[in-house]
């Protein structure tokens, strides 16, 4: 029985051995994944052992054993995952910023993003007074003063109130400073002084180009700053340029809990509109001149013009990974078209994004990269099976067949692209729009056929200042986008917050779901097996009963006979949302108003009983005695003395100013369980220094 299955395995993975390169993006992405769930620092000597290993094996066994051959190279492709992220990690090691200062500075402006309240400058190259300050690459800062003289590659001076790059909100959250650290970000802050132009030439070559791409963005912000309603700008400067922050709070919670946030995100859908309006004109008005119709490929020529109509749109986008995704793939649809290919398909996107983790390894955990890779892939492999039946449908005779066939694609598109994406933004959001696929369905046209055209006839114009024609026109389009956003998400159920799905969860059903889609004969469906543990680990996933954040100043209590509630409304906003979105639920209540038996609390502290255990949360050192004597778990704004023994868990202010903030753990015999955000993230050069110097110290 066990030879039959193997061979019917082997049978499956022959039969489809032109599917092979599909999992060669999979495997590299493992080896990436394996990187970043360690909990130390891999040295550059680990790039070299991996190599070696698999040369021994690959001349010792494979020349004598065929069948190690699979084996072998997947191995090899695992390890060049995990050795390439360590590369990419040393390639762009820079000083991070350890604690607040105050300090008169000097940079360059690359970047300026213009907000509704405050303008964000992204600074290289920066020169402080302050001697404490080590030499940073990158500064970002936020001004509230009036800077609209002041463009990308001047060179400023400006004194700010500079952090470091924020932790994750809680423990396994999303890492902000390992984000800042492969963007060369060693400081956040804001300026506290107006910002004074020194000189008007950028340093050196890296800083002109940026200043170059960032000064282009700003003009068209500005322009269209100008030129639009103040309902339709933010939109607009999000989809040409690529900055959302000039767009209201509530409209980007509106576009998202109605699931047409990808509409403000440039990727594919942007990309290949734009670069399809350019070929299907140009190829249109060739092919008005019977000359180069009948004896030039004017529909090559067409894709040469769109690839350099997308190069364009990204250099204004902003680079993002989206844009730059999407590019990679349309740019691919046209070099298919210019050599006689297959212009859709999925060896084009393991290309694209095997292109972008070897360059950019980092993004495999962002939440941009997951989702759109995710919905491309499912809309390709989708398509390869039943699309041939939809276009031969929809190319029969009647306008109105082709009609309703066209919004059929587009339903089933976005359910598609809906259900591919869920898991991935319930893993970072904790919730997903039921909604959307209704949304979509009324909001893609009115982006296909109104908006993107005048977007495009917009750029075209704007370099003789006659774009606001079309840019009003695009704004009425804009506003009923807007409209259906709005309405949509004022539904009751248009948002289902279920709490954030657990990391082993998505990794088993990623695998299950690559291993159904790329295979296309019989074996594919052992995928199938791995539902089981998929669910299993989703009911099993635990749920924190207490949060407290880094600063002390929140904490909140999750417990399932009284709900939750969060000790304070007036700080740590952006930690409580956080917290809502990993428990799933739409707000906090008040701890203060919360009546329960278990809870109480006075001018000292909080007390909260749970199965036995009193856990007490201190606000000042009078009452330490007491609480050491009859706590079982004691969390403190305080320092604890040493003398404290009673309590089996302690959590005071140096541990949270070392470890970060804490989630704690406690099941229903009473057994805690401690979890911080540098003990997930373990010796690794983006987490603070105070915590990796404490680990070498107690190790």
């Amino acid at each position: 029985m066990t030879r039959f299955l193997i061979n019917w395995l082997l049978a499956g993975f022959f039969l489809d051995r032109s599917r092979w390169f599909l999992w060669v993006p999979v495997l590299y992405a493992v080896g990436i994944g394996a990187y970043y769930s360690v909990l130390w620092h891999p040295s550059l000597y680990w790039c070299g052992l991996p190599v070696f290993l698999i040369s021994l094996l690959f001349f010792r066994f494979v020349r004598q054993r065929e069948g190690l051959l699979i084996p072998v190279l997947s191995l090899a492709i695992v390890t060049a995952g995990f050795s390439g992220a360590i590369l990419r990690t040393e390639w762009v090691a820079a000083p991070i910023l350890q604690k607040k200062s105050i300090s008169m500075f000097t940079g360059i402006v690359v970047q300026k993003s213009a907000g509704q309240k405050s303008v964000r400058l992204t600074l290289a190259q920066p020169e402080f007074e302050l001697a404490s300050i080590p030499d940073l690459k990158t500064v970002r800062v936020s001004t509230r003063s009036d800077v609209q003289s002041l463009h990308p590659g001047d060179k400023i001076s400006v004194k700010a109130v500079l952090l470091p790059p924020p932790p994750p909100a809680y423990p396994g959250g999303y890492d902000f400073q390992r984000d800042s650290y492969y963007k060369q970000i060693g400081a956040v802050g804001y300026t506290i002084s107006r910002p004074e132009i020194q000189t008007r030439d950028a340093v050196s070559l890296r800083a002109q180009i940026s200043s170059m791409s960032a000064l282009l963005r700003d003009k068209i912000n500005r322009y269209i700053l100008k030129n639009s309603t103040e309902t339709s700008a933010g939109f607009t400067m999000a989809i040409m340029t690529g900055d959302r922050s000039h767009m209201p709070k509530s409209q980007l919670e509106e576009m998202r809990n109605s699931g047409l946030a990808h509409l403000l995100a440039i990727s594919g859908l942007h990309m290949g509109m734009i670069g399809g309006i350019i070929f299907f004109a140009v190829r249109l008005l060739l092919s008005a001149l019977p000359i180069l119709a009948l004896n030039h490929p004017i529909k090559k020529w067409s894709a040469i013009v769109a690839l350099i109509g997308i190069c364009f749109y990204l250099a204004v986008s902003g680079m993002s990974i989206s844009a730059v995704r999407a590019f990679l793939m349309i740019s691919m649809v046209f070099l298919a078209i210019c050599f006689d290919r297959t212009a859709l398909s999925l060896r084009n996107l393991a290309l694209a994004a095997l292109l972008i983790l070897v360059f950019l390894p980092e993004t495999l955990l962002s939440a941009s990269f997951q989702m759109s890779f995710a919905a491309v892939f499912c809309l390709i492999a989708g398509y390869e099976r039943w699309g041939h039946l939809l276009i031969l449908k929809s190319n029969q005779r009647g306008v109105l067949r082709r009609f309703t066939y066209y919004f059929l694609g587009i339903f089933l598109t976005s359910l598609i692209a809906s259900f591919a994406t869920a898991p991935f933004a319930i893993f970072h959001f904790g919730q997903f729009s039921v909604i959307g696929v209704a949304a979509n369905l009324i909001a893609v046209p009115i982006m296909g056929f109104w908006v993107m055209p005048m977007i495009l006839i917009a750029f075209c114009l704007m370099p003789f200042g006659l774009a606001a024609v079309p840019l009003e026109l695009a704004g009425d389009g804009i506003s009923m986008i807007l409209f259906i956003a709005h309405y949509a998400s004022g539904f009751t159920a248009s948002v289902l917050k279920v709490g954030v799905l657990p990391i082993s969860g998505l990794v088993v059903l990623i695998l299950a779901f690559f291993w159904f889609f790329i295979w296309r004969h019989s074996v594919r469906f052992l995928a199938l097996g791995a539902a089981p543990f998929i669910l299993a680990l989703v009911l099993i996933a635990e749920r924190p009963s207490i949060l407290f954040s880094q600063s002390g100043a929140l904490f909140a209590i999750n417990d399932q006979k009284y709900g939750t509630a969060a000790s304070t409304f007036r700080s740590e906003r952006f930690e409580r949302e956080r917290w809502t979105q990993l428990l799933g639920i739409q707000e906090f209540e008040r701890l203060t108003n919360w009546k329960t038996p278990i809870f109480r609390c006075d001018g000292t502290g909080c007390v909260y009983l749970k199965n036995t255990k009193v856990i007490t949360f201190l606000n000042n050192a009078h009452t330490i005695k007491t609480d050491c004597d009859r706590a079982d778990i004691l969390i403190s704004r305080v320092p604890i003395p040493k003398g404290c023994r009673n309590p089996s868990t302690i959590v005071d202010k140096f541990s949270l100013w070392r470890e970060g903030g804490h989630a704690l753990y406690l099941d229903e015999k009473g057994n805690a369980r401690l979890e911080t955000v540098n003990s997930l993230r373990g010796d690794r050069p983006w987490v603070p220094l105070v915590y990796r110097k404490w680990l070498e110290v107690n190790r």
